[in-house]
């Protein structure tokens, strides 16, 4: 995603590191944290190898060794920011204005009181995590200056203030607290305007109780994918959304004026909340807007209604603000949901099974319609959609961690042009059998052949270290070829991975750079957490600099992104599979055909909880008779190359593949460019598929180097693509709930209604809107 969308929218031998100070005492007698316990300043240290002759440069941070206290006394803020932008051997020393994904850093804070007396200002490319065994506190003393406690958008990215590129950012195992501040000033405990491959986890905000100035988190832009397991407790906004689209997934508020306030944006899925004593649940204000919003698996206990929106039934032109409940549980004797007049749509009740607010396909626009959504036990746990946190394995000891890159015998590199697939191959293997945790020290890890993740693994990256396939045996498009493959068919057991980055090195046409083939015994034994695959954009790439080209022929990057067996089962949080359609730094212009998206033909147990494909040549998503599949938010682009004025019409420059379930495009003339744009989704046969929030977006068709940011390129106020998503094959079962196109003409094509945009206007202009698309419910 480039920034004037917002047109549209409001090696092993590195010397080591010994120029900093040995950290200071924790002052807590909780056990030490693994994490900060590895060796971070020898020779298997994280290192950026694409920083060329800067050995020095540290990826791993203690904010101890910058001279923060965490004493609850001193200010702690110039410490900490300091952790934060180090770059010692830079002109600047500075990573402030620094490019993008070169000089990542993870910046570890001890258990601790830090207070800070201004604002902390995240970088691109960095993850804070605290010590989860006890979290620290991040504290505004009552002389704070400013109206931000914690800035995770980065002001810095060299597009200035655009959240659609504010990339790689995360916060982990935090405590932040301004109940020091004055409940009726102004104040945002975190911002948070951020777009894919960021991430919030394992988060406490406390405020003063029924504020009436603070905001726990504050999306006021960008384009995040997922917000993950946070506890909220007091403010006058738990949070303030207006993401493009976002899933918020167990989110904890309590006593607070509002919890959850949808200022703007597309659409939203808020699964597995808790609102507990709060004034208001979720709110779309006056002024405020939502095409979809989505409220499933959900407690409301002694709070106001869980939903008050501007009824939009009656409206000329778009209808926004469709409403989806399912799955709620009611505490309290005040309407479920209510209108911005107070009007009563949904009156008090114990339980809601299914109720829509919006249009319904087959059908037409219901005003409060209660329905059944038949779940499949298999993807369920007490009776809610499984999900599961990010683990942090804080029991573990030092013991118990390997470092990949400090293992005798067998030498791993990580230095971007050595190939380390042996040497890991046998170390993941061996830790397997030992029950040991494999970490990955920030790398880029090249593998000519396919790194297998056997069962028993567990991976832990630091800053999203990174796997990248080259060579020939990812050359042939005809034979391909998983770069990590995760378990072979019919093996079970554990593996799960975190906070990595996997991609290829060079055009490699028989890639599929991430294969899943492993189950487990039970739900999260196969498991994803922040986890990206990329295609070129980045400097560890030649994709970068190789695929300019018009002809998209001469840059079949890579075979398919993701592919998920029939034999599978996996727990998917917050992925981001991004064929880049801009270089974020050192590279020229994106003109790349990464085949496919995400494929799943699982039929075990999938959950995609949070995920985004962007860019791709045959589709983004393809349920290929895929059986038992949970997915909240999805959101996807279309390949900016294709459509109108594209040298190639789908599925060229692949050709169909029926081994792989690939959509064939022969419902299109052969001329027909708006037809022959590759889909957002492709359902396929199948059964117990249910699906929660689709975004859906086109945004440019035809686009070139020498088309590059001309208008006629531009997808504003007009129709660029004939089907956005596809049903075939007589799913069984299919609920699909929230779904949010733009620029498309049909919605659906289904071979029944091809519900357009025409008929269901809405959302992001020209938008549609389908609340409830339910025609293979009983089928």
């Amino acid at each position: 995603m480039r920034l004037f969308k917002k047109a549209f929218d409001q090696g092993s031998q590195q010397p080591l590191l010994n120029h900093l100070p040995e950290p200071e005492s924790q002052g807590s007698t909780a056990a030490p944290y693994w994490l900060d316990q590895q060796d971070h300043t020898g020779p298997a240290r994280g290192y950026a190898p694409f920083l060329g002759s800067d050995h020095t440069y540290p990826v791993y941070r203690n904010v101890k060794k910058y001279g923060a206290v965490g004493d609850g006394r001193k200010d702690d803020i110039e410490a900490l920011q300091k952790a934060i932008n180090d770059d010692p051997d830079s002109k600047t020393r500075n990573r402030y204005q620094n490019e993008v994904t070169t000089r990542p850093a993870l910046v570890f804070v001890p258990s601790g009181t830090y207070i800070i007396k201004k604002t902390l200002d995240m970088r691109l490319n960095t993850i804070l995590v605290g010590d989860p065994n006890d979290r620290p506190v991040i504290k505004a003393p009552s002389d704070f200056q400013g109206e931000v406690l914690i800035q995770g958008h980065d002001y810095a990215t060299p597009d200035g203030a655009g959240g659609t590129t504010n990339f790689l950012t995360a916060i982990k195992n935090i405590v932040i607290d301004t109940t020091n501040i004055n409940k009726d000033k102004k104040l945002t405990a975190l911002g948070w305007g951020v777009a894919q491959a960021c991430h919030l986890t394992n988060i406490k905000i406390m405020m003063p109780d029924y504020s009436m100035g603070h905001i726990g988190i504050d999306i006021n832009q960008g384009s995040t994918v997922a917000v993950t397991d946070i506890s909220i407790e007091g403010g006058f906004v738990g949070i303030s959304n207006s993401n493009q689209q976002v899933l918020f997934k167990d989110i904890s508020f309590k006593r607070c004026t509002t919890a959850l306030r949808q200022s703007g944006g597309w659409t939203a899925v808020i699964q597995g909340a808790t609102i507990e004593s709060c004034s208001k649940g979720v709110e779309i204000p006056p002024g405020g807007s939502a095409a979809s919003l989505i409220i499933i698996d959900s407690k409301l206990i002694n709070s106001g209604s869980i939903i008050k929106f501007r009824d939009s039934s009656n409206d000329g032109g778009n209808r926004n603000h469709q409403i989806v409940l399912e799955n709620i549980d009611i505490t309290g004797t005040n309407p479920v949901a209510i209108g911005s007049d107070e009007s009563v749509k949904l009156a008090n009740r114990k339980h809601v099974d299914t109720w829509i607010w919006g249009n319904i396909n087959p059908g037409i626009y219901q005003t409060g319609k209660t329905l059944t959504t038949r779940r499949s036990t298999v993807l369920l746990s007490k009776g809610k959609y499984f999900t599961m946190r990010q683990p942090t394995y804080q029991g573990y000891t030092k013991d118990q961690v390997v470092n990949v890159k400090a293992v005798r015998g067998h030498e791993v590199k990580g230095d971007g042009k050595s190939d380390d697939a042996a040497s890991l191959n046998a170390i993941l293997a061996k830790n397997a059998a030992d029950g040991k945790l494999s970490y990955f020290p920030y790398g880029v890890y090249i593998v000519k052949s396919t790194l297998y993740i056997p069962p028993g693994t567990r991976i832990v990256g630091e800053a999203w270290s990174v796997i990248s396939g080259i060579g020939s045996a990812f050359g042939d498009k005809n034979k391909p070829t998983p770069v990590i493959m995760v378990g072979k068919p019919g093996e079970t057991g554990i593996a799960q991975i975190q906070d990595m980055r996997f991609t290829v090195a060079d055009i490699a046409p028989g890639a599929i750079i991430l294969q899943v083939n492993m189950a487990g015994s039970k739900p999260g034994d196969v498991g994803f957490w922040n986890t990206h695959v990329t295609v070129g954009g980045m400097a560890d790439s030649n994709v970068n600099v190789a695929c300019s080209s018009p002809n998209t022929a001469s840059c079949l990057a890579a075979f398919a992104m993701v592919h998920l067996t029939s034999t599978s089962s996996a727990y998917i949080e917050n992925m981001w599979g991004w064929t880049a359609d801009h270089s974020l730094e050192r590279g020229g212009f994106q003109n790349i055909a990464t085949g496919r998206g995400l494929l799943v033909e699982a039929t075990k147990g999938t959950w995609l909880t949070g995920t985004s494909f962007e860019h791709n040549t045959l589709y983004e998503y393809n349920l290929h008779n895929a059986q038992n599949v949970y997915a909240g938010l999805q959101q996807s682009e279309n390949a900016y190359w294709q459509g109108e004025g594209s040298q190639h019409n789908a599925p060229s420059p692949w050709t169909a593949n029926p081994k792989y379930g690939d959509p064939d495009y022969s419902w299109c003339a052969k001329g027909d460019q708006a037809c022959r744009f590759g889909l957002a989704q492709n359902i396929d046969g199948g059964s117990n598929l249910y699906l929660y929030g689709a975004a859906f977006w086109t945004f440019f068709h035809g686009e070139t180097q020498a088309r590059y940011g001309s208008p006629e390129t531009w997808c504003v106020d007009k129709i660029c693509i004939s089907n956005q998503a596809r049903v075939t094959g007589n799913p069984k079962s299919l609920y699909w709930y929230g779904i949010n196109t733009k620029s498309a003409d049909v919605m659906v094509l289904d071979g029944k209604d091809n519900p357009k945009r025409y008929s269901h206007p809405g959302g992001w202009n020209p938008g549609g809107v389908i609340a409830a698309y339910l025609p293979f419910q009983d089928a």
